[in-house]
């Protein structure tokens, strides 16, 4: 692969595709249309629908952005969260896989807080904080 394409910020993988389908299948789920509807409305074959649904997005690109505009699905905005999302999906695979022991503090029931250690700002409780200089 051409390491400038690679290295583009534009530049979507498979991944990438498989997330558009994605978010095409549930949009239109979500606005109960169905794949022949679809395929009627924009003059294609429900085969094509099925293929971009099913994570090839990017084998005709013209339909499936007409796919996307169809459904009132901003390109712009799905390509961002899917990159987000990938990008958290890659911090959340580098991060170690630990567990944290819950702490539980106890505090006795003789405790009684000190608060000398703060410093005192105003002489009396209603002070406002520009009357106590």
């Amino acid at each position: 692969m051409n390491p400038i394409v690679q290295s583009s910020p534009l530049h979507l993988s498979e991944n990438q595709g498989k997330w558009v389908g994605y978010i095409i299948r549930r949009e239109r789920q979500r606005r109960s249309m169905t794949q022949t509807f679809l395929a009627a409305e924009l003059g294609f074959g429900m085969s094509a629908i099925s293929s971009i649904e099913a994570g090839n997005a990017y084998a005709n690109i013209v339909r499936t952005m007409r796919l996307l505009q169809k459904l009132e699905i901003a390109p712009g905005l799905s390509i961002e969260a899917i990159m987000a999302q990938q990008s958290i999906h890659a911090m959340l695979n580098r991060a170690p896989q630990t567990r944290v022991k819950p702490t539980v503090l106890i505090r006795p029931a003789s405790f009684q807080p000190r608060f000398s250690y703060l410093p005192v700002v105003a002489d009396k409780a209603f002070d406002m904080p520009d009357q106590a200089l």
